[in-house]
């Protein structure tokens, strides 16, 4: 098996920035919801390469993503 991205969508609303949106290198797999004011994954399409996580961890401090194993994931790639 092998991990995806999952959004925690308490942490990321709190911030309404869209980076990660602009660094997933898989097309339409990390997007994010005006409505609701969260970052989303579409988990069948991730290929886990976490760059997503370094983004929001690393470079912006905010921990908002997580990678999750792919068995264990949510639908929507939210918690």
């Amino acid at each position: 098996m092998y991990y995806v991205a999952q959004v925690i969508r308490d942490e990321c609303t709190k911030y309404n920035c869209k980076q990660c949106t602009l660094f997933c290198p898989e097309p339409n797999t990390l997007m994010y919801t005006d409505d609701d004011h969260h970052a989303y994954v579409l988990t069948e399409r991730c290929k886990g390469c976490a760059l997503c996580v370094y983004v929001c961890s690393n470079l912006l401090k905010r921990d908002s993503i997580e990678m999750v194993y792919a068995e264990n994931r949510d639908v929507a790639g939210v918690r």
